[in-house]
């Protein structure tokens, strides 16, 4: 991962700082690693801007909250479709979205997926709508954008899920949320406002734990 400043994360996604306050403001503001605010002020990781992107990509089905919802709460889902489209350039990795019901029929639920076209419409198989992000498509966005600003990111966003350091990571990803909330908590009206957002879905991730071989 490489790490950003405001000014360059900001220039990269194409948003004033202005805006981004506003969206911050409002709980619409989904980082990696599960938080809404970065590990150091004014200090980000360039997936920090996939993040950003996949939430913007759900917001027009889903609706901002319920984008902002997911990519918190299903970083590690996210971050293994970065990490395969980085080590597999051959073909196109999604993080998905099942739309339907739970098992009564009665309560709307949010099935969430990753992998290649395949594996996630298996996955999601039943369910009402399917909503692909296309991961690859948004890191290589990402770096053509950032190639526009004069920053370089060519090197990979995340390290593949067969790479030890893939769960060591997504261990310590746990740690590193916990840490995030306790700044949060500081702040008693935006910790509010994030845990209210949060119970206001019904999200599930389907009982794949691994990505299955792709057929």
């Amino acid at each position: 991962m490489r790490a950003l400043t405001r000014d360059q994360l900001l220039k990269i996604f194409g948003l004033t700082s202005g805006g981004f306050d506003a969206q911050q403001r409002a709980g619409h503001v989904a980082l990696a690693f599960g938080t809404p605010v970065p590990a150091t002020p004014g200090r980000y990781f360039d997936l920090d801007l996939v993040a950003m992107a996949i939430a913007a990509a759900l917001a027009p089905t889903l609706g901002r909250q319920a984008a902002t919802a997911i990519v918190l709460g299903f970083f590690d889902h996210w971050v293994a479709a970065v990490g395969r489209a980085d080590a597999d350039t051959a073909r196109n990795y999604f993080f998905a979205i099942g739309l339907g019901g739970d098992d009564t029929g009665r309560t709307p639920a949010i099935l969430v997926s990753h992998g290649t076209n395949h594996q996630v419409m298996s996955d999601l198989d039943g369910a009402s709508s399917v909503i692909a992000v296309n991961i690859s498509d948004i890191l290589a966005r990402l770096r053509a954008k950032a190639r526009g600003a004069g920053i370089d990111l060519s090197q990979p966003f995340f390290f593949s899920p067969e790479n030890e350091r893939f769960s060591q990571i997504i261990t310590e990803f746990h740690h590193e949320r916990d840490a995030r909330m306790a700044r949060l908590r500081r702040s008693k009206e935006k910790y509010r406002r994030h845990q209210a957002l949060l119970r206001r879905q019904v999200i599930k991730p389907v009982p794949r734990l691994e990505d299955a071989p792709s057929g």
